[in-house]
């Protein structure tokens, strides 16, 4: 009975200490996003665009399908959140498993999940990787795509759903 009570008391004290080393999501993401401001690595619109067009370089989209149906840059790859890692791989490498493209523009809504992982795929071996957040591409009145119709989704066919813009852009 008193080494029951003697292990508890220590596990309690254990979890007790290690509480205070808790980083909540918003200080860690803003840390994250702060630290790549400072290294140059919070990537620009221009540099997306141009990433876009790049053979060395993959914009992928973080954000999950309900997100990305609502809207998504046309020509970003959606790896998810589930196992982005592993759904990176059909894009970045060849069949032998080297880079094909070895630079990487991480996106998300305010580039908070996109700081997450960027930390992973530094790890992984890209040669670049920095984040954006898809507000400051809507903002700056670039178009974003939807696979939202008035119906079934049918991929923007038809109804010639596709591309759109932030409504201070209309003119």
């Amino acid at each position: 009975m008193k080494l029951t009570n003697i292990l508890l008391a220590t596990s309690l004290l254990t979890g007790a200490a290690n509480a205070g080393d808790f980083i909540d999501y918003k200080k860690l993401t803003k840390g994250f996003k702060s630290e790549f401001k400072k290294s140059g690595n919070y990537a620009t619109t221009t540099e997306v665009k141009k990433a876009l067009k790049a053979k060395d370089w993959i914009v992928a989209d973080v954000r999950t399908v309900n997100e990305w149906a609502g809207a998504h840059i046309k020509g970003s790859q959606r790896i998810g959140r589930q196992a982005p890692e592993k759904a990176l791989g059909n894009f970045v490498t060849d069949d032998t498993g080297k880079f094909i493209k070895d630079n990487i523009i991480v996106v998300c809504n305010s580039a908070a999940r996109a700081s997450l992982e960027a930390q992973i795929f530094k790890k992984m071996g890209f040669k670049t990787v920095k984040i954006y957040d898809i507000y400051s591409w809507i903002d700056e009145c670039n178009p974003v795509k939807t696979s939202y119709t008035v119906k079934k989704d049918k991929g923007g066919t038809g109804l010639k759903f596709g591309m759109f813009y932030a409504q201070h852009c209309k003119k």
